[in-house]
């Protein structure tokens, strides 16, 4: 198993020695170094320290869009040995409201754009104002595996979210996890637009760059135009981002050329990446998409390989990973990887772990013959249709095998006074309802075929590209 001594902030002061002058983080407004960054981290780690005391670890908000502000702030949070709560700016201030009453945050480090979004009753600090030259400050330094570095909300399909916390060691372990798997190294640039107030952009995003010392080229949010130009730049060696984002860019692409040869890889995650849209990437510009799996609770588990992409598989499991399937066919997981557990909510923590400790995931899936795992749905997503078991997975699997059909959810509709479930269809798509039933009447089974079929402009999703069942469902419960 991969074992994890240093902490986060170690590899910032590292870059700062090996790579001073070397740009670490490129906005729009802005061009950081290493040396650069290290220098206004310790200033503001230090000023946080004296704020608020650290006898013991403090939980301090965040909320900034993606920014170097964002950065400097989450990194000072750490390094003066407290606990990051990122919250997402698109959050509403009701959202905001109930996220900061249930984790009670000592102080939030915001500015003036935002600042009206937090609750009055809670302290605030605005990034601009945090003065240019403190004194030292102790901070505080537990081992790292459990030391808590951040409190981050899940965006899952269902459910209210909760709040995962991950140590400096599940953070750096997930980065190792895969470094020498996608021959990931200080040579690589990364061009990053993934929201940082979640884990996929501050975990495989910040932390994954600062343990490299590579350049970000970071975005406030996701543009296709923007982020096309800058993967044809030649300045980007490696991008990450989610199944929508890429359906995004081809859909832009379209007919024109864009040469991203340049780019060494492209990563897929958070979830499940339909093969109509690795076909369609890899037909616009040659590349072929790395899918890999993992979740809020569990980190990184699985991945494909620089060598073997196979679309509509999630890749083998990482070392250090171990998982088997309950009675029920759910996948359970241990890794060093995985986080501590919900905060401050121990019925859900227990209530997701089996009495020898190993996570559930709420995932259906099994190996072919090459070990790669395959996903097959959600345990509380099965369908049950005139007698047989129907998993959402397969039939999406099925469904995208027309070229007219981009994108689609497949949601199973309870019904009490029924035997079977009704099944709908959410698609994105160029051709009619009616073609979709011929479709399925030619080529899928009667239990996977629809009740409901809807048509829609776009699948409303959360910002990590996971379906939102429960919007989904109530479109059609009427």
């Amino acid at each position: 198993m991969i074992k994890q001594q240093t902490h986060i902030h170690d590899h910032l002061a590292k870059n700062a020695a090996d790579f001073s002058d070397k740009p670490a983080f490129i906005c729009n407004d802005r061009t950081t170094n290493w040396r650069e960054l290290y220098n206004e981290v310790e200033t503001a780690a230090a000023y946080i320290a004296n704020l608020v005391p650290n006898d013991e670890q403090q939980v301090i908000g965040l909320l900034l869009p993606n920014s170097w502000q964002f950065v400097v702030a989450y990194l000072a949070i750490v390094r003066a040995g407290h606990i990051a709560l990122p919250l997402d700016p698109n959050y509403k201030k009701l959202e905001i409201a109930s996220i900061t009453d249930q984790v009670q945050p000592a102080l939030t480090i915001t500015n003036a754009t935002f600042v009206a979004e937090i609750p009055t009753h809670f302290a605030t600090l605005l990034f601009e104002n945090i003065p240019q030259n403190n004194l030292p400050a102790p901070t505080l330094r537990l081992p790292a595996e459990e030391q808590i570095a951040s409190l981050l909300f899940t965006s899952g399909t269902t459910g209210k979210p909760k709040v995962t916390a991950y140590t400096h060691a599940n953070h750096l372990w997930n980065i190792d996890a895969v470094s020498n798997l996608w021959k990931w190294n200080h040579k690589d640039s990364l061009l990053l637009s993934l929201p940082l107030s979640h884990w996929h952009g501050l975990v495989m995003g910040i932390a994954g760059a600062l343990k490299h010392g590579n350049t970000v080229h970071l975005h406030e949010r996701f543009n296709a135009e923007a982020t096309l130009k800058a993967l044809q730049s030649g300045t980007v060696s490696l991008f990450m981002h989610v199944p929508i984002a890429y359906f995004k860019l081809v859909e832009f692409a379209g007919d024109q050329q864009f040469d991203i040869s340049g780019v060494r890889l492209c990563i897929s995650g958070s979830s499940y990446l339909p093969p109509a849209i690795w076909r369609g990437f890899k037909k616009a510009f040659g590349h072929e998409i790395l899918e890999r799996y993992g979740s809020s609770e569990t980190g990184l588990i699985a991945s494909n390989t620089l060598e073997r992409r196979k679309p509509g598989v999630v890749g083998k499991l990482l070392p250090g990973v171990q998982m088997r399937a309950e009675l029920n066919g759910e996948l359970a997981m241990r890794s060093a990887g995985r986080f501590l557990g919900y905060f401050k909510n121990h019925e859900a923590t227990h209530k997701n772990t089996t009495p020898d400790g190993w996570w559930l995931t709420g995932d259906l899936g099994e190996f072919d013959e090459d070990g790669n795992l395959i996903l097959k749905g959600r345990i509380q997503e099965k369908i049950k249709k005139l007698g047989y078991t129907v998993y959402p997975r397969d039939v999406e699997w099925a469904l995208l095998q027309h070229d007219g059909i981009h994108d689609v959810v497949v949601v199973g509709l309870q019904d009490k006074n029924s035997l079977s479930d009704r099944i709908a269809y959410f698609t994105i798509s160029d051709i009619a309802e009616a073609d979709i039933e011929a479709f399925c009447k030619a080529n899928l089974p009667a239990a996977w075929r629809p009740d409901i079929i809807m048509c829609l402009p776009e699948i409303p999703k959360t910002r990590s590209g996971k379906p939102q069942l429960a919007t989904l469902k109530a479109m059609v419960s009427v």
